[in-house]
């Protein structure tokens, strides 16, 4: 009895000094037994009842679910600033490799010519390579896409299999043009073509 006392008393005493709310400590939902619902219960002694369940316990919208919201949003642009550096670090060092182009002899026709373009081509060729570099050999895309060259290889690096002076030979990078218009459109009337309406190829 006198334990009982006591305990009444602790009780009494914790209940006029403080407002706990708390929930039951529930195992996980499984398809045979759902999670179990929380609830806010108050030790007060100032009502009929010393013990009053309020009901179920309302979710804290702010931290369960706008901060995991907020936090997962933070994570996607984290990971797009980095993709962003990352290329931009790679553009850089491919621009830092890139040295003074040696001047190759002859007119424009000329390289065509000797990159295996046929004359009957070559306005279209002309109006392509104006538009895209502006006859530019070591034209880069400082826009930010690591396009190069006459043709505006995307990579540059594409053009390396019609010869490693490709960042600086005109002739090597219009054969890998003249690949490019005859395999992407089937041949350079219809990359002109497809130039003239999209303004790019």
């Amino acid at each position: 009895m006198r334990n009982i006392s006591q305990l009444t008393a602790s009780m009494v005493l914790l209940a006029t000094q403080v407002h706990v709310p708390f929930a039951d400590i529930a195992a996980p939902a499984t398809a045979s037994a759902p999670a179990a619902v929380q609830y806010e219960v108050s030790l007060k002694t100032n009502t009929p009842e010393a013990i009053m369940i309020a009901g179920p316990k309302k979710p804290d919208y702010d931290a369960e679910v706008l901060a995991p919201l907020h936090a997962a949003q933070a994570e996607v642009a984290r990971k797009a600033a980095a993709a962003k550096a990352a290329a931009k670090a790679k553009a850089a060092k491919l621009a830092a490799t890139i040295v003074a182009a040696t001047p190759v002899p002859g007119t424009h026709a000329d390289w065509m010519r000797a990159a295996g373009i046929a004359e009957s081509d070559f306005g279209y060729v002309d109006y392509i390579i104006d538009h895209e570099s502006g006859w530019g050999v070591t034209k880069w895309n400082y826009g930010g896409s690591g396009a190069y060259g006459l043709g505006q290889a995307l990579p540059a690096t594409k053009m390396a299999k019609f010869g490693a002076d490709y960042m600086t030979n005109p002739i090597t990078q219009l054969k890998w043009a003249n690949a490019y218009a005859k395999g992407t459109y089937g041949s350079w009337a219809n990359a002109y073509a497809h130039c003239v309406a999209r303004h790019n190829w």
